[in-house]
């Protein structure tokens, strides 16, 4: 398997360990990852918790697995 590299592109989030789980972001904090999980609504709920009212919530796809919303 080859790994293909991205170039000028921003890559949010290519930790293994995130991988087919949701992150929150504090928006004016960055990248940082205040949370994470499998569900979408307890992850809002962590960030809440951390003071982060409105947080940025991204969904990280499993490597080598297309998703298409």
């Amino acid at each position: 398997m080859t790994k293909k590299k991205v170039k000028d592109k921003p890559v949010l989030v290519t930790e293994k360990r995130y991988e087919g789980q949701y992150v929150a972001f504090d928006p004016s904090m960055g990248k940082k990852i205040i949370a994470s999980g499998r569900d979408p609504g307890t992850v809002i709920r962590k960030a809440r918790k951390m003071g982060v009212s409105v947080p940025a919530i991204v969904f990280v796809p499993k490597q080598d697995l297309a998703y298409i919303y």
